[in-house]
């Protein structure tokens, strides 16, 4: 049996043919643009759609006739307005837009970010659909009014694809308008917002048959109307599926623009800064946070120097002595969780007139992995024992800097064989919902391959446990944080 797993995400779509054992058929990927205007980051729904049939044709040739299912991970909070047919009738205002700042002190005022928290597992935030309809409903209020419909991205897809608008519990829940202990829109925040629920999407369980491929979709696509299509996740929930993370205790570290730590948990883990609890496919709860600068860091230092990844990889390699005294604080988006600092900026502190661009970028991986060691201090502070983690994303291609996590954080890291995770992960969700595995755990079993990285170096723990102690107070001075 072949499915596919399709990962519509913020800059392009992928899609994988993968069978049963977890072994890729065919793969394809198709980017489409971002447009920022200030405050505003939006996007053209339509592209999503023609990305999908592009990729979805694509893999299909010639396997048409044993491809049975497709599910889907996608990016979360990213919405926009449609008519009855599902029609953009607004531009996309991806999860990246900030324009609705305003909306959301009002919202603190009405509900309270806490309140919201609680019920979501996400504060409020120009991020979440909850303030975007708001800021749509007070400044194009004819687009708001004349919408029957205002989905996200994974319900827009599923309406093309079935002609049913359906979400599920991981993509609602970070819309803010969805209710994570009742398992259904929030009533009190929908009142807030001024949205009825007959304007919002069908939720269903990860996994839950949705429908049939339309004779539209099917011809678009190349595949038959017998295609069943299951209910996806959100595509960090997805990633987590296809890395393995599916019992209590399992962590995946997701290493893109920004790195997400999700973590697998038997409870619903609420704390004071916000770690983000949610409910995890594979009938668990997940625990996510985020670096939102990690990856962007090194791209950035990246660009200005005008080197390879592969060269400043391997270079830096073996700069460990050299970048001994040299500390990056890799803030160039601002400082995320659990700083909560978004106005502060990157320092690079201690280099000398010996020091070269290969003893910084070093200590640019060393100040990620530092963060990201200071947000699994919070997880276990919360109760979360950690000592394996899933890496993947493009960070995990990189044989140093996993070993300078390994090192800092004192894990074992394990590296999906998988690179594309969230395809892989909705490919699961389709082979468990229909039946082929009794459930996700099964699943990974046979579909999930890892390698392990090796294990970590005795020194270089020790070296990195003194060097960490020094970043933070390096950190504490000058930020303040």
């Amino acid at each position: 049996m072949l499915v596919i797993g399709l990962d519509v995400g913020t800059t392009g779509t992928k899609a994988l043919v993968v069978d049963e054992t977890g072994r890729t058929v065919a793969g394809a990927y198709r980017e489409y643009q971002l447009k920022s205007d200030g405050a505003k980051v939006s996007q053209n729904a339509e592209d999503w759609w023609d990305a999908v049939k592009y990729t979805v044709s694509t893999v299909s040739k010639g396997l048409s006739g044993e491809i049975k299912a497709i599910s889907l991970s996608t990016q979360g909070a990213s919405m926009l307005a449609a008519d009855e047919e599902g029609n953009p009738v607004s531009e996309v205002i991806t999860w990246m837009d900030s324009r609705a700042a305003e909306e959301v002190k009002y919202l603190d005022g009405a509900i309270g970010t806490e309140t919201v928290y609680k019920k979501c597992g996400w504060p409020l935030s120009p991020a979440g659909d909850a303030a975007k309809l708001l800021w749509l409903k007070n400044n194009d209020p004819d687009t708001f009014n004349s919408a029957k419909c205002f989905p996200s991205t994974i319900e827009y897809i599923n309406k093309k694809l079935t002609g049913r608008f359906v979400t599920d519990p991981t993509n609602a829940a970070i819309r803010q308008l969805f209710n994570i202990t009742t398992g259904d829109w929030d009533d009190e925040i929908l009142s807030a917002v001024g949205v009825t629920r007959d304007r919002l999407p069908e939720c269903a369980k990860v996994g839950e048959a949705i429908g049939h491929l339309t004779a539209e979709a099917a011809s678009a696509l190349g595949l038959s109307t017998d295609v069943a299509v299951y209910c996806g996740a959100h595509d960090q929930y997805a990633a987590s599926l296809g890395s393995g993370a599916t019992s209590a205790g399992d962590m995946m570290l997701a290493t893109g623009t920004a790195w997400v730590v999700l973590g697998v948990t038997d409870r619903l883990l609420y704390t004071k800064n916000h770690i983000c609890p949610g409910i995890h496919p594979a009938g668990k709860f997940g625990a996510m946070a985020s670096l939102v600068s990690a990856g962007s860091a090194l791209k950035w230092f990246r660009d200005l120097t005008d080197d390879d990844y592969k060269e400043l990889d391997g270079t830096a390699a073996k700069r460990i002595a050299s970048a001994k005294d040299i500390f990056v604080l890799p803030y160039v988006a601002g400082a995320g969780f659990p700083h909560d600092r978004p106005d502060a900026g990157g320092v690079i502190y201690g280099f000398r007139v010996g020091s070269d661009r290969y003893d910084v970028a070093r200590a640019v991986m060393e100040g990620v992995a530092f963060e990201a060691r200071s947000v699994l201090e919070e997880f276990s502070r919360a109760g979360m024992k950690i000592d394996r983690l899933m890496m993947t994303g493009g960070a995990a291609k990189s044989d140093v800097w996993t070993k300078i996590v390994g090192n800092i954080t004192g894990c074992t890291i394990l590296r999906p064989t998988e690179r594309e995770t969230c395809c892989l992960g909705a490919a699961e969700t389709a082979f468990v919902g229909a039946g082929v595995y009794p459930d996700y755990d099964a699943c990974r079993r046979v579909m999930v391959k890892t390698e392990p990285l090796g294990e970590n170096a005795g020194d270089e723990i020790v070296f990195y446990n003194e060097k960490y102690e020094r970043y933070k107070e390096i950190r504490r001075r000058v930020l303040g944080i």
